[in-house]
């Protein structure tokens, strides 16, 4: 932004010698005589008049000295607000995943998006598929995880945090590779008859409620059982039974000894981006962003 040899040359006008400044810059007194040197030759005005006595400022040089602590002010906070504005331009959006939420869909959405926004950069952060660090992490949304790309319409998890539709995904069943259903591609209601069910206890998640208002007043030949949680540890119980999940799509591939068919039936889960109360402006760009992507 200016030349670096103004530096020098206010150290040795205040200083009044080539030596005390040398010291203070912590260079040797040639290099800070070729300094001025330079800025003369430079500038093609004298600067200092030299003598015995020492060292004293001519009128240009008392002249250049006022002008050059108003420029190297001038030029700081030009530099400072460079700054600022680029650390505005690129940021960074942290994206937490786990085992049962995968951000796969999200990624996917964002890819077409990222051509429009290249300054955005997207930073996957793990947790842990348990009920405190899923709580952990909804309590401090903004802070080390900034959204979730997941199902999210639910009641289970309290008022903790804002949602960003994305799309309804169609509700699937999850089987045992080893299991009879298994080699279907896709399943009727029929077959699900005198199987059992699972699925999240009624009141836990709006959109599995209307699954058991029908299929209990409709299809009682499928046995419906009620869980509290769905989560790896389920998947795992899920590898080694009989039974069938009523399954999201997000989580087609999560378990490699499992197989998620789609059923005839039109039953939907909202999937989304759930973020905090009070995001960015960054953020908030970001699910704008992406919400004018079409859905994948």
């Amino acid at each position: 932004m200016y030349n670096r040899h103004l530096d020098t040359f206010i150290q040795v006008a205040d200083s009044g010698s080539f030596l005390k400044a040398a010291d203070k810059l912590y260079i040797s007194a040639n290099a800070v005589t070729k300094q001025i040197n330079l800025l003369e030759s430079h500038l093609d005005v004298k600067l200092f008049n030299r003598s015995t006595q020492g060292l004293e400022l001519t009128e240009a040089g008392k002249l250049i000295y006022t002008e050059a602590k108003k420029m190297i002010r001038h030029s700081k906070t030009v530099l400072q607000k460079a700054h600022e504005l680029e650390q505005k331009k690129n940021y960074t959006i942290r994206i937490g995943v786990s085992l049962m939420n995968p951000a796969a869909i999200l990624l996917k959405q964002w890819k077409q998006a990222s051509i429009l926004y290249p300054d955005v950069r997207l930073e996957i952060v793990p947790f842990e598929d348990t009920v405190p660090a899923f709580l952990e992490v909804l309590d401090n949304l903004g802070s080390k995880i900034d959204l979730l790309s997941c199902p999210y319409d639910t009641n289970h998890w309290g008022d903790r945090y804002n949602s960003f539709h994305l799309m309804d995904l169609p509700l699937k069943v999850s089987c045992s590779k080893s299991h009879p259903l298994a080699e279907k591609d896709h399943l009727a209601l029929e077959d699900l008859y005198e199987q059992t069910l699972l699925l999240a206890n009624r009141g836990l998640n709006p959109y599995t409620d209307p699954v058991w208002d029908e299929l209990e007043s409709m299809y009682p030949q499928i046995h419906l059982k009620g869980v509290d949680y769905i989560d790896i540890h389920l998947f795992n119980q899920l590898v080694t039974s009989q039974e069938l999940l009523l399954s999201a799509e997000c989580w087609d591939n999560v378990h490699p000894l499992l197989t998620t068919i789609p059923v005839d039936w039109s039953f939907t889960m909202p999937y989304g981006l759930i973020y905090s109360k009070n995001p960015s402006p960054e953020l908030l760009q970001f699910l704008l962003a992406v919400g004018q992507m079409e859905s994948v």
